[in-house]
């Protein structure tokens, strides 16, 4: 239906959703009890700065600027007042809200799983989703014997290297977003589409005054992955996290291949004017009504003919599950100049990178078991093939 939310879709299922997640994962445990009651939540699974809204904490020790705290005092404040009065008038536009999605699987899982070896070293690459639906089976004997014989488990940017890192790239973030001269999304879209656009930041339960303020491409990951999360599709049943926290539990070290806020900083030094136009289309084309019609395709979902998307939303992880990754359509990305520059950045770039990383990794002895992306082992410019040009071969085992 709609390719460009495919892409987002897949960006932050398979491919960026470590980078975008650890902003949420600082902020989601900092609520203070002063929170409306019902009326806003955090973002388990979204960067968005509407979470920042009920976590001053989390930025306190970065936003020093005095102008930084007025302001962000301020807005709160304001906040506040404005919610109450907004709950109604939000659901005028929005009609069919998004509710949890049965997952039925009738298969057993059998995941893929590739190793790099030489003499001395074993590196098991194991492509994930970072958010998954509750009880979601995905895990395969294989897997469990890897898990068990690896030394160290490594993913894209750990829980503990991300919090050294993601403060300082959250206050930045914040005084760009609230400064006096910003030009609102709504502002650079044509008027007739603006109501649409604030009828997603209210149906995914954003706040307005950042959803609209924010950089889009923050906005438009953060909608859709809490549009997912309402389908049940959450973090705390992600690949990694199930990982990082069973490592934890054996003391079993866990390291990062990349640093998230270089990741963040590369997506959001995409010129986003495309965007602004394919989004500004993309409304256009929508009633305003029923969010699963906007991002049915986000999780892989088609219009039946009918306007409305009543395929499995979850037939890209479904695939996953089973090994099969030719579902999993990172080559799309490419049939927008936009997503070119996405897939450049979150997938050629990162894998180029990852793949110097696993040539070098080869020279400590050990047997490790990396887990990122299941979107990275799929495509021309996979994992994979980057390895192959530099004359290493990685044996599918699964």
């Amino acid at each position: 239906m709609r390719k460009i939310w495919a892409v987002f879709g897949q960006i932050v299922s398979t491919a960026g959703r470590a980078a975008v997640d650890k902003t949420a994962k600082k902020l989601r445990y900092d609520v203070p009890d002063t929170q409306p009651d019902g009326s806003m939540k955090l973002f388990a699974s979204c960067i968005t700065l509407g979470a920042l809204l009920f976590a001053p904490q989390a930025i306190a020790q970065e936003c020093d600027d005095q102008t930084c705290k007025q302001e962000w005092a301020a807005l709160k404040k304001e906040q506040k007042k404005k919610r109450a009065a907004e709950a109604q008038a939000q659901r005028s536009l929005v009609t069919v809200w998004p509710a949890p999605i049965k997952v039925v699987q009738d298969y057993q899982p059998n995941p893929a799983i590739w190793r790099l070896a030489d003499l001395d070293t074993t590196i098991y690459m194991f492509g994930t989703f970072h958010v998954l639906p509750k009880d979601f089976k995905w895990r395969s004997a294989a897997l469990n014997s890897i898990v068990e014989e690896v030394d160290e488990l490594v993913v894209e940017t750990s829980d503990e290297d991300g919090d050294e890192v993601i403060g300082k790239f959250i206050s930045d973030l914040l005084v760009t977003t609230m400064s006096d001269d910003r030009v609102t999304i709504s502002e650079r879209l044509s008027e007739a589409n603006r109501a649409k656009w604030f009828a997603i930041g209210d149906g995914v339960d954003m706040p307005r005054d950042f959803f609209d303020r924010m950089p889009l491409m923050l906005s438009l990951l953060g909608a859709g992955l809490n549009f997912g999360e309402t389908q049940g599709s959450v973090a705390d049943y992600g690949v990694e996290t199930v990982l990082e926290a069973e490592f934890k539990a054996a003391d079993k070290p866990i390291g990062s291949i990349e640093d998230s806020s270089a990741v963040m900083a590369a997506l959001l030094g995409i010129d986003e004017n495309g965007l602004i136009k394919e989004l500004d289309d993309e409304l256009s084309k929508w009633d305003g009504k029923d969010l699963a019609d906007f991002f049915g395709d986000l999780n892989g979902a088609e219009d039946n003919g009918t306007g409305s998307s009543e395929a499995d939303p979850f037939s890209s992880e479904h695939s996953w599950a089973q090994g099969i990754l030719e579902d999993l359509g990172m080559e799309e990305m490419k049939e927008t100049e936009f997503g070119r520059q996405i897939y450049q950045v979150l997938l050629t770039d990162r894998n180029r990178n990852w793949a110097e990383w696993l040539e070098n990794r080869l020279d400590t002895p050990g047997t490790i078991l990396l887990a990122v992306g299941a979107g990275h082992f799929e495509g021309n410019d996979s994992v994979q093939n980057m390895l192959t040009e530099r004359g290493l071969y990685a044996e599918r085992l699964h």
